[in-house]
C-alpha cells in the first residue's frame, strides 16, 4: 500500500483538496479569512518539518501528513470561496436594485430558440443618469424575436433595461433543479427582453476566447453548408464539437437509451481518439518513431489544434488537459503511474474552476477514465482472441465493458436507467462515429473544394443516418434499456463501496473484501424494502409549478392519478414534471379509481384519502350553500376577492397554482390579505406537496 501511494502522489494531493470543495458545497459560507488563515498555521509546521534532522523527521512524519491533509482542505475550501463571485465586492447584484440599465457584453454565440435568442452575458456596468459603476457577473438574455435580434453575435456590447429576475427552482419533485445548475456556474439571474428593451452599442469586443467562439461557428457553418439533412446535421455537430443546440429530443433520447450518447457529447473519449490516433500515424514514420518526444509533442498540439476547432467549450478543454498531462507524462518517458497523471489533470482542472466537481461531464469523464486505468487490463485477460480481428472487436468490448465499472453507480443516480445493450451498440457506434468524425475533420479541412467538400458530407449524412436507423431499431426493443431506477445518495454511495469492495476481492485476491462487500449489499437491499415500504404507505397530494398550467397529482402507494392526464399527456408536462416526479416517490401504476371527482362551471372537486380538494377556474359562480373543503386550489382565470371566498367556502388552506401569472400576484395577495388563513404560492415557493 505504501507502495502505491508513493507512485501517485497527485492523488494525495487532490483527495483532501476535494473534500475541502465539498465541505463548500454543504457549506458555502465567505469564511475566507479563517480558512487562510488555517492555509498558513498548516504551512508553517511543514516549512519547519524540513528543517529537522533525519531522525525526527521519521519520528513525526505522522503530524506531517496530517498537517499537509488539513492545509490542502482548507486549500480546496479558499479556491471555492474566490470562485464565488457573490462573494466580490463588484458583483452587479449586490447594487442592481438601485440602477435603472445595464450595460452587457453578449460572452458566448445566441442560441435559437422558437421564440427568442437565449445569450450568455456579463454585466459591466449599472447606470443611472449620469452615473454609473463598474461590475462583474454573467446573466441569462432572452431576447424576443425579431430581425434586430437576430444580429446579435457574440463581443456586442448592449444597453438594457433592468428587469433582471431571480433564477428559482421550480421546486418539483424529481425534476432537474435548473437553478442550482445556474448557481453552479455563477449565474443567478435571468432577464426576458422585448425589441424595446434593449439598443445595441457601437462597441464590438475581440477577446481571447471569441477566437475560438468565430472557429467553431466556421466549422458550423461548413457543417452545415454541406450536410443537408438536419437530423443527420445535429448529430454531426454534436460528434464534432460538442454543440447540442441542433440534436432532435427524440434522436438524443435514443442514444441516450442505447448507451452509446458519449459518442456524440464530446469528451475524453474524442479527445483520445485525436491523440493516440496522430500518435499512431506519426510512429509510422522512421524519422518520428526515433524522436519520440517530438511525435508525442505534436500529437498533443494537434489534439489542441481540434480542441481550438470546436471552439473549446468546457467539456472538451477538460478532457484535452486531462490527456495533455498522459501524453507529457508518457513523453518524459518515465514509470509514471497513469492514475498519477489523471489526478494532476484533475488538481488542476479543480484550481482552474473548482465547480466543475458539480459538472456531470466532469465526473463521468474521470470516473470512465479512472475505471480503464484499473479495469482494462483484468477484463482483456479474460479472453485471449485468436485473430487480429477478433482481438480488435475484444479490445473494444474489454474498454467497453471497463469504462462502465465505475460509471454504472452514477448513470443510475443521474439518468434513472441502464441501458443493457451497451455492447451491442458500442461495438457498432463507436467504430462508425470514428470514422464518421474523422471525416468530418477531413471536410473541415477540405472546405476550400467545393464539389469533394459536398460529396464528402453527402457521405457523412448517409452514414450518420444508417446509424441512426439502427440506433431507433435498437432502442425499440422492449429489453434495450432497464429504467425507472431511482436511487439516493446514500445508495449510490454503497453501489461505489460494492464495486469497489468485489473488484478488490476480485483482483486483489483478498477474502476479507468479500464479507465486508455482501453486508453492503444486504444494507442496500435493506435501504430498498425501507423505502418501498414508505412508498406503498405512502399518499399525498402534489400541486406542480408547472409554468401557466394548472398541473396536480395524486399518489397512493405505488398508484398515481392526475385529473388533467388527458390534456397533457403530450405536453413538456408530463415529460419534464409528472414522470420525475412519479418516479421520485415510486408510483408507477395509472390509477382513475383513486378519486370520486365532479365538474361544473369552472369547479373541479376531488375526493381523496379523506380529504376533500377543491379547484376553481374562475371566480364567477355562486353557491347556494357553503363548499366545505380541505384544500382550496385557485387556478385559472380566477381572481377571487376575500369575501366572495368566505361567501361561498370554508377551507383550511388556500394554494395558489402557477396558472396564475406571477404578475397577478401582488393583487391576488392584496385580495386574500384579509383571509385568516395560510395562502400558497406555487409560483413562489415552489410545487405544494402534502403527506395526506
Amino acid at each position: 500500500m505504501n507502495m502505491f501511494w508513493k507512485e501517485v502522489p497527485f492523488l494525495r494531493i487532490v483527495l483532501p483538496f476535494v473534500i475541502g470543495i465539498l465541505i463548500f458545497f454543504y457549506e458555502p459560507a465567505s469564511y475566507w479569512i479563517p480558512s487562510t488563515i488555517c492555509v498558513l498555521l498548516c504551512a508553517l509546521p511543514l516549512v519547519l518539518f524540513n528543517q529537522l534532522n533525519d531522525y525526527l523527521k521519521i519520528k513525526y512524519a505522522f503530524w506531517k501528513g496530517i498537517f499537509l491533509q488539513l492545509m490542502l482542505i482548507s486549500a480546496g475550501y479558499l479556491v471555492c470561496i474566490f470562485h464565488t463571485v457573490s462573494n466580490q465586492s463588484n458583483w452587479y447584484k449586490h447594487a442592481v436594485i438601485n440602477f435603472d440599465y445595464a450595460l452587457i457584453m453578449i460572452k458566448e454565440e445566441p442560441q435559437e430558440k422558437p421564440k427568442t435568442r437565449k445569450v450568455l452575458a456579463e454585466v459591466k456596468e449599472l447606470c443611472r443618469g449620469t452615473l454609473s459603476i463598474a461590475t462583474k457577473g454573467d446573466v441569462f438574455i432572452y431576447f424576443k424575436q425579431s430581425e434586430k435580434a437576430s444580429t446579435l453575435k457574440q463581443g456586442d456590447i448592449l444597453l438594457v433595461k433592468n428587469v433582471f429576475r431571480d433564477i428559482r427552482s421550480n421546486g418539483n419533485p424529481g425534476e432537474f433543479d435548473y437553478a442550482s445548475y445556474c448557481h453552479s456556474k455563477n449565474i443567478y439571474q435571468t432577464a426576458y427582453l422585448k425589441e424595446s428593451d434593449w439598443a445595441l452599442g457601437s462597441l464590438h469586443v475581440t477577446t481571447f476566447i471569441s477566437f475560438f467562439d468565430r472557429l467553431g461557428e466556421r466549422s458550423r457553418n461548413i457543417l452545415k453548408l454541406n450536410i443537408q439533412d438536419s437530423i443527420s446535421l445535429g448529430i454531426a455537430e454534436a460528434l464534432l464539437m460538442g454543440y447540442r443546440n441542433d440534436i432532435d429530443p427524440d434522436v438524443w433520447q435514443a442514444y441516450s437509451n442505447t448507451g452509446i450518447v458519449h459518442v456524440i457529447a464530446i469528451s475524453g473519449m474524442h479527445m483520445a481518439m485525436i491523440y493516440m490516433s496522430v500518435r499512431w500515424l506519426l510512429f509510422l514514420i522512421p524519422f518520428m518513431k526515433r524522436n519520440r518526444m517530438l511525435s508525442l509533442s505534436l500529437a498533443i498540439v494537434f489534439m489542441w489544434m481540434f480542441a481550438a476547432m470546436t471552439g473549446l467549450p468546457p467539456s472538451v478543454t477538460r478532457a484535452a488537459i486531462m490527456f495533455s498531462f498522459l501524453g507529457i507524462g508518457e513523453m518524459l518517458d518515465r514509470d509514471i503511474s497513469g492514475l498519477n497523471n489523471l489526478a494532476a489533470s484533475a488538481f488542476c482542472l479543480l484550481c482552474i474552476n473548482p465547480f466543475w466537481l458539480r459538472d456531470v461531464g466532469f465526473q463521468l469523464s474521470y470516473l470512465a477514465v479512472l475505471s480503464l486505468l484499473l479495469f482494462y487490463s483484468r477484463v482483456y485477460n479474460w479472453f485471449e482472441p485468436k485473430s487480429k480481428i477478433g482481438d480488435a472487436i475484444w479490445k473494444l468490448m474489454a474498454g467497453t465493458i471497463a469504462a462502465q465499472i465505475l460509471t454504472f453507480p452514477l448513470c443510475v443516480y443521474y439518468f434513472h436507467q441502464f441501458p443493457l445493450l451497451f455492447l451491442l451498440t458500442n461495438l457498432i457506434a463507436v467504430p462508425a462515429t470514428t470514422i464518421i468524425l474523422y471525416a468530418e475533420i477531413v471536410l473541415i479541412v477540405f472546405s476550400w473544394l467545393p464539389i469533394f467538400a459536398n460529396f464528402l458530407g453527402g457521405c457523412i449524412s448517409l452514414a450518420i443516418s444508417l446509424l441512426n436507423e439502427f440506433v431507433f431499431y435498437i432502442g425499440k426493443l422492449s429489453f434495450a434499456v432497464w429504467s425507472g431506477l431511482q436511487i439516493n445518495g446514500f445508495q449510490t454511495l454503497l453501489l461505489f463501496g460494492i464495486v469497489i469492495l468485489l473488484s478488490t476481492w476480485l483482483m486483489a485476491k483478498k477474502k476479507m473484501y468479500l464479507p465486508v462487500a455482501l453486508s453492503a449489499v444486504f444494507l442496500l437491499l435493506c435501504s430498498f424494502t425501507i423505502d418501498r415500504f414508505h412508498s406503498l404507505r405512502q399518499q399525498r397530494l402534489i400541486v406542480y409549478n408547472d409554468p401557466k398550467k394548472s398541473t396536480i397529482d395524486l399518489i397512493k402507494g405505488d398508484h398515481f392519478y392526475s385529473p388533467d392526464g388527458d390534456s397533457i399527456a403530450t405536453s413538456n408536462s408530463l415529460k419534464y414534471v409528472l414522470q420525475p416526479s412519479r418516479l421520485f416517490y415510486g408510483a408507477f401504476r395509472k390509477d382513475s379509481t383513486l378519486i370520486n371527482s365532479m365538474s361544473s362551471k369552472g369547479i373541479d372537486v376531488f375526493q381523496f384519502a379523506g380529504k376533500r380538494i377543491v379547484r376553481i377556474r374562475n371566480s364567477t359562480f355562486r353557491s347556494s350553500q357553503t363548499i366545505q373543503a380541505d384544500y382550496l386550489i385557485l387556478s385559472g382565470t380566477s381572481d377571487p376577492e376575500a369575501d366572495w371566498i368566505r361567501s361561498n367556502f370554508s377551507v383550511s388552506m388556500i394554494i395558489v397554482d402557477s396558472s396564475i401569472p406571477s404578475w397577478k400576484m401582488e393583487d391576488l395577495k392584496r385580495k386574500l390579505g384579509g383571509l385568516a388563513l395560510p395562502v400558497y404560492y406555487v409560483i413562489e415557493k415552489g410545487a405544494f406537496v402534502v403527506a395526506l
